[in-house]
C-alpha cells in the first residue's frame, strides 16, 4: 500500500533503521526487542550478546539534536566480549565456541548510539581529554578502548530502559500480569476483578451473567479495551460517545449508538398492588398499579454496528468470537441493567446462498438466505436484548 506521498510504504523496522533521531530511546529498544522475541530481556541476562541488541554512547563534544543516534545494522565484533564467554564457561558443559550457536557473536547484533544518557559528548562525566584519546585510537582503527567503554554504558544504557519501562503504563507487551500498573489501572476503572481469569464482576456484571471466564475475547477486552481507558472507566457518566469510540478502536468496525429504546421493566413483588387487609399499594392516583411490569422509555439503547464483511458479521452472532467481547465491553461500560438492542448490518454483496454444511450450517433468521448472489442488498439483523445477554436464549430479528 502506497504512502500519502505515492511511494510504497515502509514498516516501522524500515522507518526505524532510516530515521533513528524520530523515535524515543525507549521505543527504538522496544521495537528493536520485538523484532526479536526470542532474544534475553535487555539488562536482564549475563551475556549481553544473547539481547537483542547493543547500545553505545557518543563521544561527540558538539551537542546532539535528539537522544538517539545513527543505528547500525550490525556492531563492531568485541573480541573482548569473546574472550570473556570463553573464560566464563571454560569449566562447563557448554560449547564456548563463539561462532555456535550457543555463543552468540557481538556483531551478528544491531547497534544503537544513545546520545541522552552517555559517559561521553559534552554532557557526560567523561573527561574530555579520554575522550579526545578514544577518539584518536579510533582513527587508527583501534577500537579496544571503546568497546571496552561499551561495556559499561551498555550496561547503564540497559538499566535505564529498564526503568523507563516499568513505569509505562501504555507499554504493550504480552505478560500482562506482571505489569506494575494494572493494579493501578484497575483501581482507576472502579471494576472488581477475578484474580484468576482477570475478568470484571462486582457493580459492571450481574450475577445471571453467563460469561465464560476462559474466553480469550473476555481476557482481550480486559486488556485493550478497559485497561487502556481506564481513564474513561474512573468517569461515572458512561456516554455512547464514549462507548461507540471503544467498539470503533477495539473491533475496527463502525459502530452508532442510539438511546431511549425503551422497554418493560418488571416491577418487584413489594411495588405491586395487592388487595385485602393485608394488600399493600392500594391507593388510587398514589400507589396502585395495574399488572406486574411497567413501560421504562430509558430502559435501553440501540447499538448499530456495520456495514460488516460475512466474517466479521458472523463474529458478532451469538456463539461468534465477537458477541461475547461485545456484551462484557457493555456491561463493564453501562452495567447489567440497561438493555442493549443490536443492529448488524451486513454489507452489500456479502450475501451468499445458504447450503447444507455440518462444518458451517445455515442459521434460520441470521445467515440462512434463499437465492442470495453477489448483488445482494444490505442485510439487516436485529438480536433482542436477551440475546445481546445470554446467546442460548437469543432470538433472530
Amino acid at each position: 500500500m502506497a504512502a500519502d506521498d505515492g511511494q510504497p510504504a515502509r514498516t516501522l523496522a524500515q522507518q526505524l533503521y532510516a530515521q533513528p533521531h524520530a523515535f524515543e530511546f525507549a521505543q527504538a529498544v522496544r521495537l528493536l526487542e520485538l523484532l526479536r522475541p526470542d532474544a534475553t530481556p535487555l539488562g536482564t541476562g549475563l551475556d549481553p550478546r544473547r539481547e537483542a541488541l547493543m547500545l553505545s554512547g557518543t563521544l561527540s563534544p558538539a551537542f546532539p539534536a535528539s537522544a538517539i543516534g545513527p543505528l547500525r545494522e550490525r556492531a563492531p565484533r568485541s573480541l573482548a566480549l569473546d574472550d570473556d564467554f570463553r573464560e566464563l564457561h571454560a569449566n562447563s558443559d557448554v560449547d564456548c565456541d563463539v561462532d555456535s550457536h550457543a555463543a552468540p557473536r557481538s556483531d551478528h547484533l544491531p547497534q544503537l548510539q544513545v546520545n541522552a544518557f552517555a559517559l561521553g559528548g559534552p554532557n557526560g562525566p567523561l573527561p574530555g581529554a579520554w575522550q579526545e584519546w578514544i577518539q584518536d585510537r579510533l582513527r587508527r582503527k583501534d577500537t579496544s578502548a571503546l568497546a571496552f567503554l561499551d561495556l559499561f554504558q551498555h550496561r547503564l544504557l540497559a538499566l535505564l530502559y529498564r526503568a523507563q519501562r516499568k513505569y509505562r503504563s501504555a507499554d504493550p507487551y504480552p505478560l500482562y500480569s506482571r505489569r506494575a500498573a494494572d493494579p493501578m489501572l484497575r483501581a482507576i476503572t472502579g471494576l472488581a476483578w477475578h484474580r484468576d481469569d482477570e475478568t470484571p464482576t462486582g457493580e459492571a456484571q450481574s450475577a445471571d451473567n453467563d460469561t465464560d471466564s476462559g474466553n480469550h475475547s473476555d481476557r482481550d477486552i480486559i486488556l485493550r479495551a478497559v485497561l487502556a481507558r481506564a481513564g474513561m472507566f474512573a468517569n461515572q457518566r458512561r456516554s455512547l460517545a464514549g462507548f461507540d469510540a471503544m467498539l470503533r478502536h477495539h473491533f475496527g468496525i463502525d459502530a452508532r449508538s442510539t438511546p431511549f429504546v425503551g422497554g418493560w421493566r418488571t416491577l418487584p413483588a413489594a411495588s405491586r398492588t395487592t388487595v385485602g387487609h393485608a394488600g399493600r399499594n392500594r391507593k388510587l392516583g398514589a400507589g396502585a398499579i395495574v399488572g406486574t411490569r411497567v413501560w421504562d422509555e430509558h430502559r435501553g439503547i440501540r447499538v448499530t454496528i456495520g456495514p460488516l464483511a460475512r466474517a466479521q458479521y458472523e463474529a458478532f452472532l451469538p456463539g461468534g468470537d465477537s458477541h461475547g467481547a461485545f456484551q462484557a465491553l457493555a456491561d463493564a461500560w453501562f452495567g447489567a441493567e440497561l438493555y442493549v438492542h443490536v443492529e448488524l448490518r451486513l454489507a452489500v454483496g456479502q450475501l451468499a446462498p445458504a447450503r447444507l454444511s455440518r462444518a458451517a450450517p445455515p442459521r434460520l433468521g441470521w445467515t440462512a438466505w434463499a437465492g442470495a448472489g453477489d448483488t445482494a442488498p444490505a442485510r439487516l439483523t436485529r438480536l433482542a436484548p436477551a440475546a445481546a445477554a445470554r446467546s442460548a436464549n437469543a432470538a433472530p430479528g
